[in-house]
């Protein structure tokens, strides 16, 4: 079956002994799928990248592809740069739009899928809301964050191909896409309605409980503060209202 123009993709893979990740499941792909299916109105597939591809089997509206493990490194996601592998836009598709299962979308993607770049990645908001940042504590923070992206099949084959498992040169592949891709890549930030959760000692790094008119896309990096859990929902009402 030739694989659609769009693919919505995401990954789920069972998390190694100790790791810092939160554990996910086949319903949290499900979840995903739906508001993604009531968001975007672009024609496109849902895909999940994957150890447990039998769980979905019968799922009419998901096409699991098995997970490539050959950049895989215990308890990071490196797992993910599969997206940028030569092959990835015969398995997955032309253009990906890669999202974490972790985000709750509160708006209308066409937006945010239609873009012409060959790579487009979400500006890190807890380095870009600083005053100068390019020095500093602000230096050592990725450029970019790995909760979403949109990439062109067949371009950027050296973050894929030039990344050693063995010896990893980031500590986890949103390092890694800051490294390759530069300060210049394009973007989205919340001028594009793409925010995360700000966390109670951060504000200004993005979304509290009144979501911005334009907002569409919000994430939920680190382990706090997770949008399943009753805390954050009742704290966040607009959780509630989207995430289903």
């Amino acid at each position: 079956m030739a694989v659609c123009d769009l693919a919505v993709v995401t990954y789920l893979w069972s998390p190694d002994a100790g790791s810092q990740y939160s554990a996910y499941g086949p319903d949290d792909v499900r979840l995903l799928q739906r508001m993604v299916a009531r968001h975007l109105t672009v024609p496109h597939e849902f895909v999940v990248v994957t150890d447990r591809p039998e769980a979905f089997a019968d799922d009419t509206h998901i096409r699991a592809v098995p997970i490539d493990w050959r950049t895989h490194v215990p308890g990071t996601c490196f797992v993910r740069l599969f997206t940028f592998a030569p092959d990835a836009c015969t398995v997955l598709g032309k253009r990906v739009l890669q999202l974490d299962l972790d985000s709750v979308i509160v708006g209308g993607l066409d937006r945010i899928a239609d873009r012409n770049e060959d790579l487009v990645l979400w500006r890190n908001p807890r380095r870009w809301c600083l005053t100068y940042p390019d020095v500093g504590y602000a230096a050592r923070l990725a450029l970019f964050n790995g909760s979403m992206l949109l990439h062109r099949g067949g371009t950027w084959a050296g973050i894929w191909e030039d990344f050693d498992p063995i010896s990893p040169l980031a500590k986890d592949d949103q390092w890694w896409l800051s490294s390759r891709a530069g300060a210049d890549c394009p973007y989205w930030d919340g001028s594009h309605g793409v925010y995360r959760l700000a966390p109670v000692n951060r504000p200004w790094t993005g979304v509290g409980a009144v979501l911005p008119e334009n907002a569409c896309f919000v994430t939920f990096p680190g382990d706090n503060a997770k949008p399943w859990e009753p805390a954050t929902i009742a704290a966040y009402p607009w959780i509630a209202e989207h995430r289903r």
